[in-house]
């Protein structure tokens, strides 16, 4: 039998009782949804039903049912329990919120998660390129752009980094040749634009290798992409918002994934 487990550090006790109480009610899609939001209760308790909906990918109607098998009224019951539940969070985070002890696990979580990947043949990919075009969504992300080109650079790969505009990004497979590959670097993954434009892409063209970059493991990027690396970030502090975070893994990820690459080609191209 599967359960939902929390820390009974960090979670509010009301919320904490309903969701063991009712356990048993919830099949895995709601257990799924539930983790989700306890995981992330400041964004969700944000959300109106329709846009949380959207963005785990499912029915409002889903998110309504696995309300009322907690035993809540309903969708605004349970943002109430959530808002509670971030603020909670956010005292006990106050006292005992390290950044260096965070950074330090998302690395590990970043080699961790590296280490379960088989690129093989992305790296053959690579060897075979004419070309690797980096496209990047915010500021943050083109500066990741410009590092993951320039290690490319170093070893002998010639990346091409365009602009932050969608119509350079459609352009992009007009002039791309087959096994060229693109890269993008989203902090979600969940553009709706962009995604639109690179399910448009990908269906209307077979050149392009697609490889992304996103914060979350779980996306419609990463859906989308034939290869996706994740890297999480770091809050700078408690009371930041999303876009105050140190993205420092998403550059140890880069590190990695290039001395892999020189590993393999140094073994031989097994």
């Amino acid at each position: 039998m599967n359960y939902i487990f929390i820390d009974e550090a960090h979670f509010m006790e009301s919320l904490k009782t309903i969701i063991l109480k009712n356990n048993d009610k919830l099949n895995d899609s709601e257990k799924k949804i539930i983790q989700f939001v306890v995981s992330n209760p400041q964004t969700c308790s944000k959300l109106s039903l329709s846009k949380l909906a959207k963005k785990l990918y499912v029915s409002e109607s889903a998110i309504f049912r696995l309300c009322k098998k907690l035993g809540l009224s309903g969708y605004s019951e349970l943002k109430f329990n959530l808002d509670e539940l971030a603020r909670n969070q956010s005292e006990n985070l106050k006292v005992s919120y390290n950044f260096a002890q965070e950074l330090k696990k998302a690395n590990n979580d970043v080699e961790k998660f590296f280490s379960t990947l088989s690129l093989t043949t992305l790296y053959q990919s690579i060897d075979k390129t004419n070309t690797v075009y980096i496209y990047s969504t915010g500021w943050q992300q083109e500066l990741i752009a410009q590092y993951l080109a320039h290690e490319l650079f170093v070893i002998g790969i010639h990346a091409i980094v365009l602009p932050a505009a969608f119509d350079e990004l459609v352009q992009a497979h007009h002039y791309a040749k087959k096994g060229d590959i693109l890269f993008v670097i989203s902090f979600n993954g969940d553009g709706i634009i962009l995604n639109d434009e690179i399910s448009k892409l990908k269906l209307s063209s077979n050149k392009l290798v697609l490889v992304s970059l996103t914060n979350m493991r779980q996306n419609k990027l990463a859906s989308i992409a034939h290869y996706n690396l994740y890297f999480p970030v770091v809050s700078f502090m408690v009371e930041s918002d999303m876009k105050k975070v140190a993205f420092t893994p998403a550059y140890y990820l880069i590190d990695l994934f290039i001395n892999d690459y020189l590993v393999w080609h140094h073994r031989g191209k097994e």
